[in-house]
């Protein structure tokens, strides 16, 4: 009686239907991994060139890898008002300073490490130690956050989140 009012049928077509969609989900699934992977090595590739650039600086590349991660979370294409790139490069304030480094574009991922780590190892030459060195770096003159509030004595959050992510960073790099 049922396969002659059709719900046998049905019952393939579901099934059928079923197994489209398990398909389905398992090549999004295998994309999501492959896009996983090929950003796990983009992620590697700026880890090196951070630790080649750091060499010959007076800056922790654990340092600027947790500003990376606070900043942007690794998204070379994170933006937020003038600020873009994996470290935020402010592209008004920083313009000169990239074009003075030949920086055409501060989207390029390695000419954003470029320039972040510059203006990092400048504050820390400035401020002679990373907590003001990163408030300046996060917010400038403010009272609340920046040079002024770690000169009133206060270190942001922002410094010491940093401060404890470059320090875990660097001893999962057994430093």
């Amino acid at each position: 009686v049922a396969y002659r009012n059709g719900s046998l049928g049905g019952g393939r077509m579901r099934n059928r239907m079923v197994g489209v969609v398990v398909a389905v989900l398992i090549l999004c699934g295998c994309v999501a991994l492959v896009a996983r992977a090929e950003s796990n090595d983009q992620k590697e590739d700026w880890i090196e060139y951070i630790g080649e650039i750091c060499e010959d600086k007076q800056i922790s590349p654990e340092l600027v890898e947790a500003v990376i991660e606070r900043e942007s979370g690794w998204n070379p294409d994170a933006q937020n008002g003038e600020c873009v790139g994996l470290m935020q490069v402010d592209q008004v304030i920083h313009w000169k300073r990239a074009q003075d480094m030949g920086v055409c574009t501060l989207m390029d991922p390695y000419d954003n490490i470029r320039v972040g780590i510059s203006i990092l190892e400048d504050l820390l030459k400035k401020y002679g130690e990373p907590a003001p060195a990163l408030m300046y770096y996060n917010a400038g003159y403010s009272e609340v956050c920046g040079i002024t509030a770690y000169n009133n004595g206060v270190i942001s959050d922002y410094a010491n989140e940093i401060l404890a992510r470059s320090a875990e960073l660097e001893r999962e790099h057994g430093k």
